[in-house]
Formats: structure tokens, sequence, C-alpha cells
């Protein structure tokens, strides 16, 4: 996230134009190779080089320490005499003579414990300054530039400070190593104006300028023939200027991982610190404790996300905004940030905010799945499977809705003379009948949207108005009442002559009830119960030799639009003393 919002930054952060980059690149190496042969040249071009540079006449009123540059750095590495050609060194020794503004890079090496020189013993101008904390016996190997004098060292660390991924965000001020100090060459270089550096072994980088080429870049090949040529108007370029020598061929594998360029020359990135350091614009980067405050409240944001509510869809459309919602608050913040020199690493929050996110999605997803399990195992014996998922979906399955006490319309279906039949005839052949008739029954009463309360023996008991909510529930169970007795009519059909004398009666009433999950808390069944159950059960037992469905006044008031209904008088019932008027039910003509 890092390295992406730098990208994205760096093209719009101007660049210190007093920084040129001299530049070794594929040009200069082709065309400078009839004067110097193939890499890595003899030291007499870069004694030319400062010469010319240091050197330059101008034929106006400015002196000629005006007309130089301020600083000249090598990001090369002058780490071995040249043994075949020695005067080139000693006329590069002696052009370094003439001038304090030269300074060289120098690498430390990494080194198995007890090995390499003690730092104590290393020579005084590589530097080397003891902390408090240096560790006496301490030892060290250094790339050293043994092809310049030690008087004319001035010099610095230029390793590559990698994070995990391979990737440099951060430059050395001091490299620190076992408590011994030494500065880097971008920090030298601005010690060397007399600017203050900050009191830190490293900084943050703030990128600037554009990916491949961020900083003003001459060919080394370009500068060369400049001064061969005496062109004031090219060397005019670098006056006063921090210029930097460092190699962007392709073939001298000088490239380094950074947030803007996975493959950028190690010279622009001296020049990214030496621009920080000068011009103060290194980031700060946020204190660990502000990503762990962050990561807490993001937390405490996805969790009340999905606590509140019931439906797991809502939930985790929910979750899902306020997680899009605050990592884009996060993204836009931290790049808002990166302008006003604050680093605030988001990725590791966003990454936890969404992590999080999976996590209680799961979680979550868990829980239904779980609770539609309950539910399709628990109501499946009561309503169509579909309809659970439904009613599921739709929160109708919450104890707060089940437990009502609401206006319903109970139906008992029961098997007439059942006990004679179970009497004279075989086991297996009795069970299989009231399967069969079962399954029939209970598809009817299914498909016209009605609740299976529980089977009592061989009678049915259904009713109709919740969970699914029904204003016709009347009518339904009427419809579903007429329906079965058609099934039945059917069903005798295929039974054996013995068992033609197979049929049922239906009863039929609607009122108020208690419904609900009522139980142990071994047991919990779904079920009505109340005065209108007891008067559905008593008018199915008047349906013996008055007519196979029967429905009470209430009922037939109910559904009198879509139904018509044959009178059947007043009866008394047990447990009643007002008489109950009954009807049958049939379709309208």
């Amino acid at each position: 996230m890092f390295d992406w919002q730098s990208a994205k930054i760096s093209p719009h952060l101007p660049v210190d134009n007093d920084i040129v980059v001299i530049a070794i690149d594929d040009y200069s190496l082709e065309k400078i190779s009839p004067v110097a042969g193939r890499w890595p040249w003899p030291r007499t071009i870069h004694a030319q080089l400062v010469e010319g540079l240091i050197q330059q006449q101008t034929f106006d009123s400015r002196s000629q320490s005006e007309q130089q540059p301020a600083l000249i750095a090598f990001d090369i590495l002058f780490a071995e005499a040249d043994i075949y050609r020695p005067d080139a060194d000693t006329y590069f020794n002696e052009i370094l003579s003439t001038t304090d503004k030269v300074f060289f890079a120098t690498l430390a090496l990494r080194t198995q414990s007890g090995k390499g020189q003690l730092i104590s013993t290393l020579p005084t101008a590589l530097g080397l300054q003891a902390t408090p904390s240096a560790v006496i016996d301490a030892r060290a190997r250094f790339m050293l530039p043994q092809a310049i004098n030690k008087e004319y060292w001035q010099l610095g660390s230029i390793n590559f400070s990698a994070s995990t991924d391979g990737v440099g965000r951060y430059y050395d001020v001091n490299k620190n190593i076992d408590g011994w100090q030494m500065l880097s060459l971008p920090a030298k270089l601005i010690q060397s104006l007399s600017m203050p550096l900050p009191n830190v072994d490293k900084v943050l980088l703030q990128w600037q300028g554009q990916r491949e080429q961020p900083y003003k870049t001459l060919s080394y090949v370009d500068v060369y023939q400049a001064i061969m040529d005496g062109d004031k108007q090219l060397l005019s370029q670098l006056s006063n200027k921090i210029v930097l020598v460092g190699a962007t061929a392709s073939g001298l594998f000088d490239a380094r991982a950074t947030p803007i360029n996975p493959h950028l020359p190690g010279v622009y990135m001296l020049a990214t610190a030496i621009d920080n350091l000068k011009n103060k614009q290194y980031l700060a980067p946020a204190p660990m404790a502000v990503n762990y405050i962050l990561m807490t409240l993001l937390l405490a944001f996805i969790t009340v996300s999905f606590i509140g509510g019931n439906k797991y869809s809502h939930r985790l459309i929910r979750a899902g905004v306020i997680t899009l919602a605050l990592s884009l608050t996060l993204t836009v913040s931290s790049y808002y940030l990166l302008f006003q020199q604050y680093a605030l690493f988001v990725g590791g929050p966003i990454a936890w905010l969404l992590i999080s996110f999976v996590v209680f999605s799961f979680y979550y997803g868990y829980l239904e799945y779980r609770n539609r399990q309950q539910a399709l195992a628990m109501f499946g014996r009561f309503l169509h499977p579909e309809m659970v998922t439904t009613l599921l979906a739709e929160g109708a399955l919450s104890p707060e809705k089940l437990n009502q006490k609401k206006e319903l319309t109970v139906l008992f279906s029961d098997i007439r003379s059942f006990t004679q039949i179970a009497e004279k005839n075989d086991t297996q052949q009795v069970v299989e009948l009231l399967n069969n008739y079962f399954n029939q029954q209970v598809k009817v009463i299914f498909q016209h949207r009605g609740t299976l309360d529980k089977f009592i023996g061989d009678c049915i008991m259904a009713f109709w108005g919740a969970p699914v909510n029904n204003e016709n529930h009347a009518v339904a169970a009427i419809d579903a009442a007429l329906e079965m007795e058609q099934r039945v009519l059917a069903f005798k059909e295929s039974l054996p002559e013995h068992l033609q004398h197979f049929d049922i009666g239906i009863g039929i009433h609607t009122g108020e009830c208690l419904v609900g999950m009522i139980g142990s808390d071994l047991r919990l069944d779904y079920t009505v119960i109340g005065d209108t159950v007891n008067l559905a059960s008593r008018i199915e037992g008047l349906t013996k030799n008055n007519a196979r469905i029967l429905v009470s006044e209430q009922t037939k008031i109910a559904g009198e639009h879509t139904f018509d209904f044959i009178y059947h008088g007043e009866h008394q019932v047990k447990g009643r003393d007002a008489v109950v008027k009954l009807y049958q039910p049939q379709y309208k003509t």
C-alpha cells in the first residue's frame, strides 16, 4: 500500500534542482569506448572529469569557485588499485589533491561472528566514531577505495537497507555496527554543507520525481566531451550543484528495488536520500501504537456491524459496506498524509480489517447454516422444506415471532373405524397403509401452505396462519380439506376389496389460538393450544354419519366468498354449553 501510494505521489513532488546525476549509461559506455576501452575505465577518465569540473574558466564577473560544483560524489567503489595502469591512479590522486569537494563511497560487508578486522584498528580516515554503547572488540569489514590515497578519503557508506520483501524504503543516516557509527554518503555530503542531520540512524524516504529518471541527468560522455571541447554552456548546468556520478547502464547491475521502481539505478536512490536530508523532506513514520489502536478500532467496528441485526445477509451487506468504507477512508487518509510527510502504514490495518470481515463472515455463516439445519430438522416436520428456507430468510422463525396469540384455522383428519382395520389386517400391511395415506395427505397440506402439527395415532392435526402468515387461512384450510377428500377417494380405489370401506372425517374450526414452541427441555414442538383446537377435534368427531368434511360457522363465514356450504344443523359438543352450527363445504358451481 505504501509503495503504491508513493509511486502515485512521487511525480507530483518536486525534486531539488541542485542535485544533478552524471550517468554512466549505455550511451556513454558505447561512445567513450574508443578512448577508454571497456568498463571499468581507467581512472584517468574520472580524473579528467573532476579536473574539468573544478577548474573550468568563465568569462563573466563570477569567481571560479562559483562556477564549480558544490560537491562531487562518486557512487562507484574504487575498491582495487589498477595494477595494469598505475599511472592512471596516480593522476587521479593528483587531481584529488587540488580539491576537497570530492567524496567516495564505501560498503560495510557482512561478516560472521568473530570475523573481520577490529574496528578500533581500522583507518581513522574511514570516519568511524565510537558511541557510549560501542563494543570495544567489535569487528567489521569494509570495501574501501584502495585506489584512492587515504589522505583524500571523504567516505560515506552506501549500504542498501532493504525491508523483508527486498524493497528499499529507508536510507541510513548512520551506519551502526555494534555501537560504532559511520555516516552514510548522503549524510556525509549534507554535513559537509554545514547542514543539520536528524538524530536517527535511518530515515524513511519520501520519493520524488518520475519513476525512471527522478533527477536531472546528464550522460557521462556528454559532460566528458564538453570538458574536452570547453563547452561552457553545458558545464554551467553543474555550477554550484551536488553532482553524483553513478551507473545507470543496464549491464552494470546497479539497480535497486524501490517503491517507485523495482529496478531504479542506485544513484537515484542516493540522490533521493540527499534531497530528503538537505530539505528535511523525509517521512515521519507513525508509531506502532497508532497501528495497534487502529486495528482495535477496526475490530470493534466490524464486530458491531455483525452483532446488530438478525438476518445473515443484512449483517454481511452492512459489514461489507463498513469494511469498504473504512478501507477507502484509511487509504485516502494515508495518501493525504504522505503529502504532509507523515507515513501511516495502513496496509496492515486494512489486511486486519479484511481478515476480520472474512472470519466473522465464516463464523456467522456457520451459525446461520447451523440454525438453518436445526430449523429444517425441526420445522421440516411441520412445513415444506422450501417454506422453511423462505421463513428463515424472512426472519419469521425467531422465538419472538413464533410464540404468539393469533387467529388460526385448525384441521383434524381422522380415519374412521381404524381400530377394526388394525385388528383385521397384518401389522406390516397396516403400517404401509398408514404411511401411504399420510404421505398423500401431508403433501396436500404442504401444497396449501399449511403447518403439520402432529400425528395422533391415525389422526392428522394441521393448522393455517402460522408461522406462514395468511389472511385467507380459512380458505386455504377448506381448499386443502376438499383436495384431501379427493385424494382419499382415489386412494381407496388402489386398496384391496376388503379395505374399500376405508374413509376419513375432517373437522375444521377458525378461532384464536396460542401458537409457539411448547414442550420440555428435552423436546419442543411447534404446536397450537386453546379452545379452538378442542372444538376442531370435536367437529371431526361429528362428521360420522353426517359428511366427510364439516366446518364451524366461523370458518364458513371466512370462506363463503369462495365456497358453497350445506347446512348440517346445530350440534352439542362435549365441554361446551352453546350449540355449534356445522356446514359442509363444496366448490362453487
